[in-house]
C-alpha cells in the first residue's frame, strides 16, 4: 500500500511540474533559513560547554556603580585569582589568566605573528580541559619561561609536532619561551582561543609591576570550579571581603566581584567584556523566532498551493472515491505527496544551508558548522523539522482534498469548493505578510538602533587616521626616535602618542566623593590629530609639568565635579587613581562608547611612560606612498618587529562587526520570507482565478478590458497586505520595546520605518498578483465560458 502511495505520489509531482517546483522551492529556502539560523543559535550558546566541569565552572566578574554611571566587566585585577585560591573556602580550584590578543615573536632571526597568547597558572588544566599531545600536564605552565602550544602552533610555525617539544623562541623580544608542552588546538566556540598558554611566573619578566597591581582593571581573568555542596552565596560574601581588603576603600565601596556561570559570559550583552566577542541575546532571540516564522511561513505557503492546485484534482477524488477508496486513503496519500516534497526540500535546504554557511565563514571570519550527519543534535533538529513541516504542511490540503464529495466533483474538473476555502486561504496569506512585515518592521528598527549609534559625527575624519595599535618599547628612546622618523614622511599631515584605548580611572575629590572616569593618556597633540576643539584653558605641554600631572577633561567630567562654566574649573586638581593631577583645559564632548549615547566623563592625561600606540593623520591623495613612508620610519626604529596598522574607519567598523554579521542574515531572512509569502499569494490568486474563471470571461464579454480584471485581483491582495500591517506594526513595536530594553541607550524607532516595512511588502506583493492576475486576465472568454476553465 505505501509503495502504492509512494509512486502515486511521484507520477503527481511530476505530472504538476510548475506546482511542485514552486513548493519545493519555497520549502527548500524555508528549510535552508531554519537550518542556517540553527546552525548560528547552536554555536554562540554552545561557547565552552565543552569542559568537563563547565555545571561548576564561574568567571569573576566585575561590576562597579558610582555617581558618573555603571560599569560591567569580564576582565578584573591580575592578583585577584591569588587572593581568591588563598582567602576564599568552598572552592575546587582556582586559575588566573591575562591575555596578549595579538602577538609577535621571533625564531632563528625569522619573525611572526599570531592571536591570543594567554598567561596562564599552573592550575589552569585542573579547570579547563585539553588535549595533551606531548608534555607532563602538571609541570608544563610551573617554571618561568615556559610555554604550552597548540598542535596548529607547532606545524604552522615550529616545523610540526615530531621535535617541536624543546624548541625556543623571543616574544615580542624580551621574553625567552622553550616549548614544555603541546596540546590540540581549543574549540572555536571558546572564549580563550589560544595559540600558546606560557606560564604565569613569566609575566613579571613580561610586564612587571602587573603581577601586584590593585590600582586598574587589566586584560586579566579569574575562574573559580565550585565544591560539589558550594552555594553561590557563600562565594559571594567572601568576594565582598576581598574588595574589602586589597582595594583602596573609596573604590572598594562601590566595587562587587560577583560570578556568572562559565556558558553565560559569551551570550551577554556588550557590557559584559570578554576576550574573544559578545554575543548580544537579543539577536539570539531575533534569529529564533526568525527561523520558527519563516518555517511556518514556508509551511503556509505549501497549504495555499497545495489547496489551489486541489481544485485541478477534484475529479482524480471522485474517480478514487466512486472506486472504494476510503478518506484515510486519501489523506495518506496526500501526505506522501507533502512527505516527498518535505523530505526532497529539506535535502535541498540542506545543500543551500551548507554554502550559504561557508559564504558566512569566509566573509565574517566565523566558524559555523551544520553537520547533521554526525551532530546528534543537528540530526534531531532536521528529523523534527522534517515531521513537523510535512505535518504542517500537508495535513490541511490533505483533509481539503479527501472532503470533496464524489458526485459533485466529477461534474467539473475544476470544481471550485466552498467558500469557506477561500476565507481560510486568505485568513492564511494575512499570517504569512503579518509574520513576514512582522521580521521586515523589527529587523529594520534594530539597524537604526545600531546605525544611529554608528553614523554619529565625530570631530575627525577615521578615513584619514591610520593607527599603529602596539608600540614596542621605549628603552633606548624609541619612542623620541620614531616621532623623528615620521616628519620626515611625506603626506603626513599630523601624529599623536597615546594609549590608544580606554581604560577607567577613579576620581576623588577634596570633599571626598568618587566618581569613574574614562581615563586615556595623550601627548601634546593630540587635540590637534583627532580635530578635538579646546573650550577653555590650555593644551597638555610636555615642559610645564611633571609626567602624570596635568589633565585635560571634557564637558562631562565638568558637571560631574559641580561646575557649570568650563573656564571656572581650570587650574582645580583632583586625585586620579591615587595621585593628584591639575585640570589645564577642557575639551567638547565626543562619544566614548560603541553603544551609547551617553557621553562618559573622560580624563586625558599627559604621561609619555603610558605610550603605547600611536594615530597619525594622513592626507587623502598620495596614501600608499604615505603608508610606505610610516613603514620605513617604523623598520628604522623596529628593525625586530614586523610593522602592523590600521585605520580608524576599521577600527570603528570592527566594534560593530558582530552586527553588520546579523543585520546582513537578518535582512536576507526577512526578504526570503516576503519572497515566500509571495509565492502564498501567488496561490491564493491562482486559487481566486480559477474559481472566478466564468466571472472574468462575463467581464470581458461586456467590456472590462486587462486593467480592469488585474485591478479586480489586486485591489483585494492590497486589502489583505493592508489587514497584514495592521496586525504586524503593533506587534513589531512592543517587540523592538522588548528587545531594545537590552541596550544601554535605546532610540525609539519613528513612523518612517514602519511605512517603508510596508511599502515594501507591498510593491513585491502588488507585482507578483499583477503577474498572475495578467494571465487570468488574457485568456478567451469563449473557452472560460464554455469549459469553465
Amino acid at each position: 500500500m505505501f509503495r502504492s502511495f509512494f509512486i502515486t505520489a511521484i507520477r503527481n509531482l511530476k505530472r504538476n511540474r510548475l506546482y511542485t517546483f514552486i513548493n519545493l522551492l519555497g520549502l527548500a529556502v524555508g528549510v535552508a533559513c531554519c537550518l542556517v539560523i540553527f546552525a548560528i543559535v547552536q554555536f554562540e550558546t554552545s561557547f565552552d560547554d565543552y569542559h568537563s566541569k563547565v555545571d561548576r565552572i564561574y568567571r569573576v566578574n566585575l561590576y562597579q556603580k558610582t555617581s558618573a554611571g555603571e560599569r560591567f566587566d569580564g576582565c578584573n585585577y591580575t592578583p585577584l585569582a591569588e587572593a581568591v585560591r588563598n582567602e576564599v573556602s568552598g572552592l575546587e580550584q582556582v586559575t588566573g589568566v591575562y591575555c596578549l590578543k595579538a602577538y609577535q615573536f621571533s625564531k632563528e632571526n625569522n619573525l611572526f605573528e599570531d592571536k591570543y597568547a594567554f598567561f596562564a597558572d599552573q592550575y589552569y588544566f585542573d579547570v579547563f580541559d585539553a588535549v595533551w599531545i606531548a608534555g607532563n600536564k602538571a609541570q608544563a605552565l610551573t617554571r618561568p619561561n615556559t610555554v604550552v602550544v597548540t598542535d596548529k602552533f607547532a606545524q604552522k610555525f615550529l616545523g610540526g609536532l615530531n621535535g617541536a617539544l624543546g624548541k625556543t623562541f623571543v616574544l615580542e623580544n624580551r621574553l625567552n619561551l622553550t616549548v614544555s608542552g603541546i596540546v590540540k588546538a581549543p574549540a572555536s566556540n571558546t572564549d580563550h582561543p589560544y595559540s600558546m598558554l606560557i606560564s604565569y611566573p613569566s609575566l613579571g619578566q613580561f610586564m612587571p609591576g602587573q603581577v601586584n597591581n590593585w590600582e586598574a582593571v587589566s586584560a586579566a581573568a579569574t575562574y573559580v570550579v565550585f565544591g560539589p555542596k558550594t552555594q553561590k552565596g557563600q562565594i559571594d560574601h567572601q568576594l565582598k571581603q576581598i574588595a574589602r581588603k586589597y582595594l583602596d576603600n573609596d573604590l572598594a565601596k562601590s566595587t562587587t566581584f560577583f560570578l556568572l556561570a562559565l556558558t553565560d559570559n559569551h551570550d551577554r550583552n556588550y557590557d559584559y567584556t570578554s576576550f574573544t566577542y559578545d554575543f548580544p541575546m537579543p539577536l539570539l532571540v531575533i534569529l529564533s523566532v526568525m527561523a520558527g516564522m519563516i518555517a511556518l511561513i514556508a509551511c503556509i505557503n505549501f497549504v495555499n498551493l497545495a489547496t489551489a492546485q486541489s481544485l485541478k484534482r477534484a475529479r482524480e477524488v471522485g474517480v478514487r472515491k466512486t472506486m472504494g477508496s476510503s478518506r484515510l486513503h486519501l489523506i495518506m496519500q496526500y501526505m506522501t505527496e507533502a512527505f516527498i516534497i518535505t523530505l526532497l526540500a529539506v535535502a535541498s535546504g540542506a545543500v543551500l544551508a551548507q554554502e550559504s554557511l561557508t559564504y558566512l565563514n569566509q566573509l565574517y571570519g566565523v566558524d559555523y558548522q551544520f553537520d547533521w550527519i554526525k551532530d546528534p543534535a543537528a540530526l534531531l533538529f532536521v528529523a523534527g523539522i522534517t515531521v513537523v513541516v510535512t505535518f504542517l504542511a500537508g495535513f490541511y490540503p490533505a483533509f481539503v482534498l479527501s472532503a470533496y464529495k464524489p458526485v459533485v466533483a466529477l461534474q467539473s474538473q475544476t470544481f471550485t469548493g466552498k467558500s469557506k476555502g477561500l476565507h481560510i486561504r486568505r485568513a492564511l496569506v494575512i499570517t504569512q505578510f503579518a509574520g513576514a512585515q512582522l521580521l521586515i518592521i523589527v529587523t529594520a528598527i534594530m539597524i537604526n538602533q545600531v546605525n544611529q549609534f554608528k553614523d554619529r559625527p565625530v570631530s575627525f575624519d577615521p578615513k584619514t587616521i591610520v593607527v599603529i595599535p602596539a608600540l614596542r618599547g621605549n628603552e633606548k628612546q624609541q619612542h623620541e626616535k620614531l616621532g623623528f622618523e615620521l616628519q620626515k614622511v611625506k603626506g603626513l599631515l599630523s601624529y599623536s602618542f597615546g594609549n590608544m584605548g580606554n581604560q577607567t580611572g577613579e576620581i576623588r575629590t577634596e570633599k571626598q566623593n568618587s566618581y569613574t572616569s574614562i581615563l586615556s593618556y595623550a601627548d601634546t597633540s593630540y587635540i590637534h590629530t583627532f580635530q578635538m576643539k579646546l573650550l577653555a584653558g590650555r593644551n597638555l605641554s610636555s615642559v610645564s609639568a611633571g609626567p602624570g600631572s596635568q589633565v585635560l577633561v571634557n564637558q562631562t567630567l565638568v558637571k560631574t565635579l559641580g561646575f557649570k562654566d568650563p573656564a571656572s574649573v581650570i587650574g582645580k586638581t583632583y586625585v586620579l587613581n591615587g595621585k593628584t593631577v591639575e585640570i589645564r583645559g577642557v575639551i567638547r564632548d565626543s562619544y566614548t562608547q560603541s553603544l551609547s549615547s551617553k557621553v562618559d566623563p573622560v580624563s586625558i592625561v599627559y604621561d609619555p611612560s603610558k605610550f603605547a600606540g600611536v594615530a597619525i593623520k594622513i592626507s587623502d591623495q598620495h596614501a600608499a606612498e604615505t603608508l610606505a613612508g610610516i613603514e620605513k620610519a617604523w623598520k628604522n626604529v623596529y628593525p625586530q618587529y614586523l610593522f602592523k596598522y590600521q585605520y580608524m574607519q576599521d577600527i570603528l567598523n570592527r566594534e560593530y562587526g558582530s552586527y553588520h554579521m546579523m543585520f546582513s542574515i537578518l535582512g536576507t531572512a526577512s526578504f526570503l520570507a516576503i519572497f515566500i509569502g509571495c509565492l502564498g499569494l501567488y496561490g491564493l490568486v491562482s486559487f481566486m482565478a480559477i474559481q472566478r474563471t466564468k466571472e472574468i470571461g462575463v467581464r470581458k464579454v461586456f467590456g472590462a478590458t486587462i486593467s480592469n480584471i488585474m485591478m479586480m485581483f489586486t485591489k483585494e491582495s492590497a486589502l489583505l497586505i493592508g489587514i497584514s500591517f495592521a496586525i504586524a506594526a503593533p506587534l513589531a513595536h512592543f517587540a523592538s520595546i522588548g528587545l531594545l530594553m537590552e541596550f544601554p541607550e535605546r532610540v525609539e524607532p519613528g513612523i518612517g520605518i514602519f511605512i517603508i516595512g510596508f511599502m515594501a511588502s507591498l510593491f513585491i506583493a502588488v507585482c507578483t498578483v499583477a503577474y498572475r492576475s495578467f494571465i487570468a486576465a488574457i485568456q478567451n472568454p469563449g473557452k472560460s465560458l464554455r469549459s469553465g476553465d
